[in-house]
């Protein structure tokens, strides 16, 4: 009798904390991701020339505030238009992944502000992450930004980080907080795709030009980012009362350059990857050795060709080329779209560098196929 005692009080315990468990994951995520003021990037538009495609990123939150114990957790972006009767109207991005989001084909003069969520089966985080993408009419963030990291091996996992500004009087002011951010994020894959493990970051003061970082895991690979930013302290007497608000700008993050290797004397183009993949588009990017000269780089031209993976990855036809237009190799990150393209086909693709001293620099083809057609 006792231990039938003891085994039904032993099975209401359990009861109790199955539902407490279940009751604990039967709501909402606890928070949205944290976004820093320049966790976006704008990039030339995969659907015509006129537009731009916008990438915000975020940095993912721990698991155990997901509040989720399936599949079924998620991110949501939305950029916010106001309607006629001053109601919130709310467009979902048009990609979204693991720690960034893409919306295509945004208006080039037109700024936006975008909102990031959490999301499980129970609904959206009740708080929302928020960045504001300026317009690029906009001379405030008017600046150019290259970053170069140097990989040291005598200290596993320890980078450093040096970068230059250009007509940082655009965007820096004497009366105002200026600094940048330094973004680190854990490749999950060494290329072929956009960085999409943990992101985090650091803010140092706008005087200085170069910064060690130590990477949590001195083992996986590493993508770094900068951007520039400035806020401003404001007073706004709308209501009546004396508060205080900032005006925060920023230039957006713009990804490393080149990576040196230290003991490295060699020079050449750093594998090159697909950053996107549609049905009729394939985009690109690429990267250079530090020990290369960018400045005196003339054409960048892109081969590419459809080819037969039985018979050895061959050409099925001559390849075409596409020149890279003059604006997209101000890009510090080079971009490039290879557009009109068949789909559920696979494509071979190289780049060739011409230099103003004669050189040809070429890298090894990749090859990658697209993807059906949905219609």
């Amino acid at each position: 009798m006792e231990l039938y005692v003891i085994l039904r009080a032993m099975a209401a315990i359990m009861l109790i904390v199955v539902n407490l468990t279940t009751q604990s994951f039967a709501k909402i995520p606890k928070r949205p991701p944290n976004i820093d003021i320049g966790s976006f990037e704008c990039i030339p538009s995969s659907v015509n020339d006129i537009t731009r495609d916008v990438i915000v990123y975020w940095q993912t939150i721990d698991d155990n505030e997901k509040h989720s114990i399936d599949e079924l957790f998620e991110y949501r972006a939305y950029y916010t238009s106001m309607a006629d009767n001053n109601t919130i109207i709310y467009h979902p991005c048009d990609n979204i992944f693991a720690n960034h989001a893409t919306f295509v084909g945004l208006e080039l003069n037109t700024g936006y502000n975008i909102r990031v969520y959490s999301a499980n089966k129970h609904g959206l985080s009740e708080k929302y992450a928020s960045i504001y993408v300026p317009g690029l009419q906009s001379k405030d963030n008017t600046v150019s930004l290259s970053l170069r990291k140097v990989k040291k091996y005598s200290d596993q996992g320890i980078y450093e980080l040096s970068w230059k500004i250009y007509d940082s009087q655009n965007l820096f002011s004497t009366n105002q907080l200026n600094y940048f951010t330094l973004y680190w994020c854990e490749n999950k894959m060494i290329y072929p795709n956009q960085c999409n493990g943990f992101m985090d970051w650091i803010h140092v003061p706008s005087r200085e030009s170069r910064f060690t970082i130590t990477v949590p895991d001195s083992w996986k690979e590493y993508q770094f980012a900068i951007s520039a930013n400035s806020e401003t302290l404001q007073k706004s007497s709308a209501t009546g009362n004396r508060a205080y608000k900032f005006k925060s700008v920023s230039s957006g993050l713009v990804w490393e350059t080149c990576t040196t290797l230290h003991l490295s004397k060699t020079s050449k183009v750093k594998s090159f990857w697909t950053s996107e993949v549609g049905s009729t588009y394939i985009a690109l990017r690429w990267k250079f050795d530090c020990s290369e000269e960018v400045d005196f780089i003339r054409d960048f031209h892109v081969f590419y060709c459809p080819v037969d993976p039985v018979d050895n990855y061959s050409c099925l036809k001559p390849p075409a080329y596409q020149f890279v237009e003059s604006y997209m190799k101000q890009y510090q990150t080079p971009f490039a779209f290879i557009l009109s393209l068949k789909p559920s086909t696979v494509y071979k693709i190289s780049i060739v560098i011409y230099t103003l001293n004669g050189r040809t620099i070429e890298t090894e083809s990749v090859t990658m196929a697209t993807l059906p057609n949905t219609e």
